[in-house]
Parts: C-alpha cells; sequence; structure tokens
C-alpha cells in the first residue's frame, strides 16, 4: 500500500512539474518551402519564401509553438514555357510571356514539441496543425501578340496538420531549423508544402 501511495505521489509531482510553465518567448523565422501544386503546373512551381513570427510556451517536458507564416510562390518562365510546348502544336518559346499567377499561403498552427533537454543542441520532434488560406493572383499569358487571362481560383481557408523534426542551438538566444511537411485539405485534392524554417527565439 505505502509503494501505491509513494507511486501516486510521485506522478502526481511529475505531472506538477511538467505542467508547470517556465516561460513564454516570442521569436521570428524565414521559411523556404516547396510546393506540391497539381499537375502539370507541379513543374513550374519551384521554392517559395516568406517568413513568421511565433510565441513559445515552455514547460519542463515539453512546449507549445504558436506561429504565423506567410509564403509566396512565384511561376518558374522557363519551365512554363516547357510545359505549354507540350500542349502547343508547333510552339515557339520566344513568343511567350506571362506576368502573375504567384500562389500565397498564409498559415497558423499550434504545435507540440518533444525534445531532448541538452544544454547547447537540443533536437525535437513537433507535430500540430491549424488553418491555412490558399490564394493566387491572376495570370496573364501572351503568345505571340495574343493576350489570355486566367482568373485567379478563389481562394480557400482549409484546416491542416504538420509533422517534423528540428534542433534548438542554445546560447545567448535559442536559435533553430526545423522542416514540417504539411498538409492542407483543400477541395478535391489535399495540397501539401514542406516549409524549412531558420529561426530565432528571444
Amino acid at each position: 500500500m505505502k509503494n501505491i501511495f509513494a507511486l501516486v505521489a510521485l506522478g502526481i509531482a511529475l505531472s506538477s512539474t511538467a505542467f508547470s510553465a517556465g516561460s513564454i518567448k516570442f521569436g521570428l523565422q524565414a521559411n523556404v518551402a516547396s510546393l506540391n501544386a497539381a499537375e502539370p503546373l507541379n513543374e513550374a512551381y519551384g521554392f517559395g519564401y516568406g517568413g513568421g513570427a511565433h510565441f513559445d510556451i515552455t514547460f519542463v517536458l515539453f512546449s507549445f509553438r504558436l506561429t504565423g507564416d506567410y509564403i509566396s510562390f512565384s511561376p518558374d518562365e522557363q519551365k512554363y514555357k516547357t510545359i505549354v510546348g507540350r500542349l502547343i502544336p508547333g510552339f515557339s518559346a520566344s513568343g511567350l510571356s506571362l506576368e502573375g499567377g504567384r500562389i500565397s499561403v498564409l498559415s497558423f498552427a499550434a504545435n507540440v514539441k518533444l525534445g531532448l533537454p541538452l544544454p547547447f543542441v537540443s533536437p525535437y520532434v513537433t507535430a500540430g496543425g491549424g488553418i491555412a488560406n490558399l490564394s493566387a493572383s491572376d495570370l496573364t499569358v501572351k503568345y505571340q501578340g495574343v493576350v489570355f487571362a486566367a482568373p485567379a481560383p478563389k481562394s480557400e481557408t482549409k484546416s491542416s496538420v504538420n509533422v517534423g523534426i528540428g534542433v534548438d542551438l542554445n546560447v545567448i538566444v535559442t536559435l533553430y531549423i526545423e522542416a514540417k511537411y504539411t498538409v492542407i485539405f483543400t477541395e478535391g485534392e489535399s495540397s501539401s508544402y514542406v516549409p524549412v524554417t531558420i529561426g530565432i527565439t528571444f
């Protein structure tokens, strides 16, 4: 019986310790990401760039990270010409130009971080969910003097989930790098992208 009481007391003590907030910190991050667009446009969209801000709520055994990020993807004109060339017989790449077609992702997420509490370098895993808004600008294609306007699809705000890994470098401030596979549950086929983030937490 004494052993049971001891285990219960230990469990309560560990729970109290684990959930006692250590700090709330603010930080900034820069992102580079690859976008999995629908075929055949997935060939035309390469890496996108952006940034955001985050809040870290640190406990003893784990932490929460609340993030807001904006990433923008522009089509590669040369790759776009290659796609059009496969679709139009007798296509001349020199006669084509395009404007717009930028895809933007504005996302907000809440993640749990579980890591090794080492003094200087702390690897961790992370997972969470949130919401993301996908929008695109109108695409204007000019081919041999003829202008084709493609209205942008309507923007969507949908739920999202992510899972990833990272590492904290604890110096005067905390520097970190992480990669997360993110899925957005858009209409029809889900969209996905993989942001690689470099951040600083003050």
